[in-house]
């Protein structure tokens, strides 16, 4: 099975149409820049004109409001766990706080009830998708140094053990790292030149093999 992940469009999706075929795509979130709902249909609208499948969460850019349209789509995996080609994923969308008060944030504590309170302790998972990486994962380091990432998000990867994170939220951080025996990958902003994340993970193989590239 071959995935590609994007995340961070920032309403920018024209290079969508130039990223080459696969089985799935996942979007990361930030679908908008401080977007309403419409925002975020139109930009959905343009991703869908691709011929696979996708799944996505919102990011803190993103109305919260907009999770309904995502379930309207049957696409969201925010809170949820689905499977696809064997499989499990599951997801989490908008972020731990900023200090730029966005329009999706969470707290920490929040977050953690709020996984507790869903399904995300059942069973094996194969593939984590959250906006907001793990925190100390490599995939959170901001300019100066300092990791900014989600501590519920970091417990979640330590508790499930997933062989695959994805994430975004970061775009100085885009690279690929490991983080509690995890593939933790950060594609960094899609942008016009269409960065994204391609994983080839085939049926019986235990981890995907993952790089990172731009479609122009």
């Amino acid at each position: 099975m071959r995935i590609l992940f994007i995340s961070d469009l920032h309403g920018q999706c024209s290079a969508v149409t130039a990223l080459p075929e696969a089985d799935l795509l996942i979007v990361g979130g930030d679908f908008t820049q401080f977007g309403s709902v419409e925002d975020v249909a139109a930009v959905l609208h343009s991703v869908r004109i691709r011929p696979e499948p996708c799944l996505a969460v919102l990011g803190n850019l993103d109305p919260e409001a907009a999770n309904a349209l995502l379930d309207e789509q049957d696409m969201s995996l925010h809170l949820q766990q689905r499977q696809f080609g064997g499989r499990r994923l599951f997801g989490i969308g908008g972020a731990n706080a900023t200090p730029f008060n966005t329009p999706y944030e969470w707290g920490d504590a929040d977050m953690a009830a709020r996984l507790a309170a869903s399904h995300s302790n059942a069973g094996p998972l194969d593939i984590l998708v959250s906006h907001a990486p793990p925190r100390q994962s490599g995939a959170d380091r901001i300019g100066n140094g300092s990791a900014v990432g989600s501590q519920a998000v970091a417990d979640l990867v330590q508790r499930r053990l997933p062989p695959l994170v994805l994430c975004g939220h970061i775009h100085e951080a885009a690279g690929i790292y490991a983080f509690a025996g995890a593939i933790i990958v950060n594609p960094g902003p899609f942008g016009p030149q269409g960065h994204y994340a391609c994983i080839d993970w085939p049926d019986g193989q235990n981890a995907p093999a993952t790089w990172l590239a731009q479609c122009r």
